[in-house]
This record gives C-alpha cells, sequence and structure tokens, in this order.
C-alpha cells in the first residue's frame, strides 16, 4: 500500500471529516468540536483556526514543525497526557484513527502545516 501524504490543511480536512463520519463518531458534544472547521467561513479562516487555537484551553492543537509533539498527534496517538492519565485517547472509547494517517498528519505538521 503506498505512503499517505497530506500536503494541504484541505487534505487533513477531509481525513479527520472522513473518519469521524465513517465510523459515526459525535463530536457536538466534545469540549473542542470540530475544530478542523472552526474558525470562520472560508478555508483560509478555517485554516487559521487550527493552525493557532486551542484544542481545550492552555493545549494548542498543533505547533508548526513539531508533528510528534503536537496535541493533536498526542490525542490522536493516546500519548501523555492523551493516555488517560489527565484526557483520554480522541476519540474517546474509539474507534482510533489509523497510525498510517496519523503520521501522515504529523509529517505534515512537521513540515509547516501549509495551506
Amino acid at each position: 500500500m503506498a505512503k499517505i501524504v497530506f500536503t494541504t490543511f484541505a487534505e487533513v480536512q477531509t481525513a479527520l471529516q472522513t473518519f469521524v463520519t465513517n465510523n459515526n463518531i459525535p463530536i457536538s458534544g466534545a469540549p473542542h468540536g470540530v475544530m478542523w472547521e472552526k474558525g470562520g467561513s472560508t478555508p483560509d479562516e478555517k485554516y487559521q483556526y487550527f493552525v493557532t487555537k486551542d484544542a481545550i484551553p492552555g493545549f494548542p492543537i498543533l505547533t508548526k514543525g513539531s508533528g510528534k509533539t503536537s496535541n493533536i498527534i498526542l490525542a490522536l496517538s493516546g500519548k501523555a497526557p492523551f493516555d488517560g492519565s489527565t484526557f483520554p485517547q480522541m476519540p474517546p472509547g474509539g474507534p482510533y484513527l489509523a497510525t498510517d494517517i496519523v503520521e501522515a498528519i504529523s509529517a505534515w505538521i512537521d513540515a509547516g502545516a501549509k495551506q
């Protein structure tokens, strides 16, 4: 199988939304909501929100250039503090996003999280 590569925020949005939709995961009750769709009505506003805002207070969604330590990657991978010690792995109770997709999002962040 070919390696998954994301080069744009739109590709990341699609991957996250497809996973949530295909697995009937309710996001409306999550403290962060559908964070890849927040921030405004335009693609630019949504991108700016995703790369600059907190998922939950004090926990930025991501840090450009630091995929493995970005909160979204920690949350999707079930790594501290999203290992049940402070917060659950996302989405709570699973199913969980495939490792290759999480790694592709992490690589996109490492590459600067380009729009």
